[in-house]
């Protein structure tokens, strides 16, 4: 990092080198103390604001970009120094965004009793790129104005998160077990945002103890990056944010309709129904119904795997697919997803060798769904749908699909059997009322039939008497 002469004279055209960078170091209390030094005096720097510092303290802070470790530092002392900033009272911490002389007396006095408990000083420092800082308007360049207001404010957002997991245990064994403060400098070619913490009770747990017997200086990699990543969404404008999310949901949305457009050519066309049926072929018999990628990021093909000739030729096939039918939208899809690796290269800078691609895993997750999409289509029997989403794909009774699944005696129509009552003993008691029902409503019919012959020859009866008085009386 470059003296500038001034402030806020900010090197840019840097856009490809990462937006924010963060080095880290620590300092160990028996190394200060060997070399007659106070962590409270991190602090006396800003005390007077007439105090300069000397040329032996004005040395550059190492960037480790590895990230595997940190290191011890040599560096004390000048990352507070007054020659760096604008400010009157420039020393932030988590209460307020200038801290007054009295506020610095008491965080000194408590640095000091850090280091009397043998604690490690930990720095880190947001080293951030003037063109990121105009792209998101906290940086006039032709004014030379900063936004230091949000700079600390984002760097209070992001503190606890680093006490709390940049450990195997919490780094505060109570609520105000931490201290912590922070400075920003304007006097280099990139704006540095320094952060200091350390915990003030002695350390006395295993965990967090170095096998030499002191508190571990090492913060976790992960913890880092992700501090580092969540200060600069911090402190991203809203339209960067907008125009970033409009380039996931650009690729989301093409790979969706990639993969339901394949789909559809596959069941409808007779061009790709011997690559299907090579696939269907290859495919384990006695994993019917199981079929899928399964947890890989990409097809394996080895032989190893029993996946792996069905997936070599899947391979072939998707191949097909999206240099032919699917080419147009194939290529939106990349461009997009190429949009997204510039923007990263912006903010992370330039990827390290072997360092897959944002493009590449996404290219391998389009081919990935969509050949566990025809996997599917081979497993699951074919079902009459109502869903009226028209981009869902839904294949067809007649399709490719299902003339392959058919083709190899998978009966997607079972014969439906004629419906037949169980000798269950409760279908037995139902039979055996209705029978007896029915035979008492003979019984019935049988006695009404004897009563209607009774009254006709009782009629008849009457009628001859009748016939026999009357020829009598002539």
């Amino acid at each position: 990092m470059a003296k500038t002469g001034g402030f806020a004279n900010f090197s840019l055209g840097e856009s490809r080198n990462g937006s924010v960078l963060l080095p880290t170091h620590f300092t160990t209390a028996a190394a200060a103390t060997a070399k007659g030094r106070k962590f409270g005096d991190l602090v006396k720097q800003y005390a007077t604001k007439g105090s300069k510092v000397t040329d032996e303290n004005n040395i550059a802070l190492t960037d480790l970009m590895d990230g595997t470790a940190m290191v011890e530092s040599d560096s004390f002392g000048y990352g507070t120094r007054a020659s760096a900033t604008g400010d009157a009272h420039p020393v932030f911490d988590g209460s307020t965004l200038n801290m007054t002389d009295e506020e610095m007396l008491t965080l000194e006095n408590r640095l000091n009793t850090a280091q009397d408990s043998g604690n490690v000083l930990h720095e880190m420092a947001f080293s951030i790129r003037g063109d990121w800082l105009v792209e998101n308007g906290l940086y006039d360049s032709e004014k030379k104005l900063l936004d230091q207001d949000k700079l600390k404010r984002a760097e209070q957002n992001i503190v606890q998160d680093l006490f709390n997991k940049g450990f195997k245990l919490p780094l505060g064994e109570s609520e105000d077990d931490v201290i912590w403060f922070g400075v920003i400098h304007q006097d280099t070619d990139h704006l540095n945002m320094h952060l200091w913490f350390t915990k003030e009770s002695r350390e006395t747990r295993p965990e967090m103890m170095h096998k030499s017997g002191e508190p571990r200086g090492v913060i976790d990699f992960q913890a880092k990056k992700r501090a580092e990543s969540q200060f600069r969404y911090e402190l991203e404008s809203e339209t960067v944010k907008l125009d970033r999310n409009k380039l996931y949901e650009a690729v989301g949305e093409y790979r969706s309709n990639l993969k339901s457009d394949a789909l559809y050519s596959l069941d409808h066309g007779a061009k790709y129904a011997p690559d299907l049926k090579k696939i269907f072929e290859a495919l384990p018999q006695d994993l019917r119904g199981r079929w899928k990628v399964g947890n890989t990021s990409q097809l394996v093909t080895d032989e190893k795997s029993r996946m792996g000739p069905a997936n070599r030729h899947m391979n072939v096939l998707v191949d097909k697919l999206l240099a032919n039918e699917l080419h147009d939208d194939y290529q939106a899809f990349r461009e997009a997803s190429l949009k997204v690796d510039d923007s990263m290269t912006t903010n992370h800078g330039l990827q390290h060798q072997g360092q897959a691609k944002w493009s590449d895993t996404q290219d391998a997750r389009l081919r990935k769904e969509i050949a566990n999409g025809i996997y599917r289509q081979f497993n699951e029997t074919f079902t009459e749908s109502d869903d009226q989403d028209t981009k869902k794909f839904h294949k067809d009774k007649q399709g490719n699909f299902e003339k392959i699944r058919r083709a190899h005696g998978i009966d997607t129509q079972p014969k439906e059997k004629p419906a037949t009552m169980q000798s269950t003993p409760a279908n037995l008691k139902k039979l055996n009322r209705l029978a007896k029902q029915m035979m008492q409503g003979s019984k019935a019919e049988i006695q009404r039939a004897r009563k209607m012959a009774q009254e006709v020859e009782q009629n008849n009866h009457s009628q001859s008497v009748s016939d026999e008085s009357l020829s009598q009386h002539i």
